[in-house]
């Protein structure tokens, strides 16, 4: 169940007690200039050693105790919700810039991550994601250094907060690594000014991530601590993010034998998770559609990590921007044949010639068959049924649909189709319909989105984010969770590792691809849904990843460790015209370069 208001502002009060704690901290500090991108000395604002402390508490003194050291674990935490998880700037650097989603307006916001245009070392979206990750390491840093030391009245919650800070910084560190390349590795606390970096080895990045997840896995419990808070990370999410940082970790191996190391540690982990569900408590739902319906939300049984926005506005570390990935993946439905913003279809605020949203790419629409697969039909929406009493078609809104003017005046009453976005090729004539259609010779020339801009905003929108539970009718002020990795993908890298992997089984991966796909087969149609071990290679894996996670954070990472980013968007997303190779690592954010005094040791990245 979602935690209590009670429990929610237990969490909240530690959240706000670190940053009063943080500033005591730095009020001890003399930082001649603001170290690794403004983000590793806890980004409050320096002050000088010599001014007056009245309380003379130090940084050892107020984590000396589990008040302190549950308020850096709460801290650690934060930032995946307020400014990853739920905001647009990670869904662009996760899912954008690949070959499932394309920026509906080729232009304006966000084109720097979802088409390479102006990406570079002054991008806001860069420096502030190498900030805030680094500062969630150094907030475990300084929590795993203390924690041996601190009594806990429990001491299983103590073993938890181990374990949670050992996941939190590596999942930190797997996404900059990721995105940035061979950075700076630290391990320790930041406590005072760094003036010089260096780079470390990405083999050193994973070493230690893969060392913490083993912390995690001998230190989390199964049900977090206290249970109401289910955004914690517990044993299941250490498994899940093992078997995906050594999948990832597979891209730097230099032979086939280091290649099956970490192929066997990504299907053990994930094959773990797998044959142990009732004991970590987690399980497939039977069908695509539970998985993302809203009234799963708050408690979501195939979830295995699931990043938490509270349903009292209040509690959220930004109230006024917390889940807002629900206006991101609309159609522009309102204002058109008489359709009105509801909360059953969502605010397409975005959705306008001109705006910014992720459209599908003729290629995501492609990879479904949905005759006899239910995913398209569960996670998009193509169909919006009249919800106003009654509407006549006017000229104008004929026009806006190249519907004959012959149609002015025919009516449509509440519940009647009035707008049908389709992945189809209609061949019969669907201009003279009594609603509009708009299908994929619309919308898409070849593989790019249509320069006809009354019929280049309409498409069949993902709805995974969907969210019935607004304030109000186009508020952005969302509260569902966003889960970050399931069940679902433990099936997919186990597969792909014994696919893969020299001595892998593949019968057995075979059998792991057909539960996800009998459970997505439209009924009946599960015979039709089965793969043969013949069928299976990496490029369709990845487009078995594409059909079941395509919207979830991910797509970025799957192409970069595959070697396939480049080519899938040459090939498969033509209207991303500007990508180069060396665009598989994100530009070094030109603050830190500036504030380092070795940037030139340090280096850019190849390319920026």
């Amino acid at each position: 169940m979602m935690p209590s208001v009670a429990v929610q502002q237990k969490v909240h009060y530690y959240v706000n007690l670190y940053l009063v704690l943080t500033l005591i901290f730095n009020v001890m500090k003399k930082i001649a200039k603001y170290i690794l991108g403004m983000g590793l000395v806890f980004g409050m604002q320096a002050c000088s050693l010599d001014e007056y402390n009245p309380g003379g508490t130090t940084s050892d003194v107020v984590f000396s105790n589990e008040d302190g050291i549950n308020a850096l674990v709460n801290s650690a935490y934060v930032y995946y919700g307020a400014q990853f998880y739920g905001r647009e700037d990670i869904l662009m650097l996760t899912e954008g810039g690949t070959d499932l989603w394309i920026n509906i307006a080729n232009s304006g916001y966000g084109r720097q991550m979802t088409k390479y245009d102006g990406l570079n070392s002054t991008t806001g979206q860069i420096r502030n994601t190498w900030n805030r990750f680094y500062e969630i390491v150094n907030y475990c840093n300084a929590g795993l250094e203390r924690i041996q030391d601190v009594p806990f009245t429990n001491e299983d919650e103590k073993k938890s907060r181990i374990g949670e800070m050992s996941f939190l910084r590596a999942y930190a560190y797997w996404h900059l690594v990721e995105q940035y390349g061979n950075i700076d590795l630290r391990t320790t606390e930041t406590k005072t000014a760094i003036l010089e970096a260096t780079r470390s080895p990405i083999a050193a990045f994973y070493d230690l991530m893969l060392a913490d997840l083993d912390v995690a896995i001998a230190n989390l419990p199964i049900t977090p601590i206290p249970a109401a808070e289910i955004g914690r990370a517990t044993t299941k999410a250490a498994y899940g993010l093992k078997a995906r940082v050594a999948l990832t970790r597979v891209a730097y191996a230099e032979s086939a034998a280091e290649k099956d190391t970490y192929y066997k540690m990504a299907s053990d982990a994930a094959q773990y998770v797998i044959n142990n569900q009732a004991a970590l408590q987690v399980s497939l739902y039977s069908t695509p559609a539970e998985v993302f319906s809203p009234a799963n939300n708050k408690n979501n049984k195939e979830a295995l990590f699931t990043v938490t926005h509270s349903t009292v506005n209040s509690l959220n570390p930004q109230p006024n921007n917390p889940n807002r990935l629900h206006i991101w993946f609309k159609a522009k439905y309102s204002a058109k044949a008489g359709m009105v913003r509801d909360l059953a279809y969502g605010a397409d605020r975005n959705s306008n010639s001109g705006g910014m949203c992720f459209m599908p790419t003729r290629h995501l629409l492609d990879l479904y068959n949905e005759d006899i697969d239910r995913r398209y039909g569960d996670w998009f929406r193509e169909k919006y049924y009249l919800n106003v009493d009654q509407y006549n078609w006017t000229a104008d809104d004929l026009a806006a649909f190249e519907k004959p003017a012959s149609l002015v005046g025919s009516g449509l009453q509440r519940g009647d189709l009035a707008l049908w976005f389709t992945k189809k090729k209609v061949t019969t004539e669907k201009r003279n319909l009594p609603y509009a259609l708009v299908d994929i010779e619309d919308t898409y020339t070849g593989n790019k989105v249509s320069t006809n801009a009354r019929f280049n905003v309409h498409f069949p929108a993902l709805t995974k984010y969907d969210d019935p539970d607004l304030p109000e009718v186009g508020s952005q002020v969302g509260s569902k969770d966003v889960i970050v990795m399931r069940l679902a993908e433990m099936y997919l890298i186990a597969a792909e590792a014994e696919i893969m992997m020299s001595s892998g089984d593949k019968t057995k991966a075979t059998a792991l691809v057909n539960v996800l796909r009998q459970r997505a087969a439209q009924p009946g149609k599960e015979a039709d849904m089965l793969v043969k071990e013949t069928d299976l290679n990496l490029d369709f894996l990845l487009a078995e990843r594409g059909r079941e996670l395509c919207g979830e954070h991910i797509r970025w990472f799957d192409l970069k460790r595959t070697n396939k980013l480049y080519d899938y968007v040459q090939q498969y997303n033509p209207d991303i015209t500007l990508m180069q190779p060396y665009h598989v690592n994100r530009p070094i954010p030109q603050q830190f370069l500036d504030a380092i005094t070795n940037p030139g040791e340090f280096g850019q990245n190849d390319g920026y």
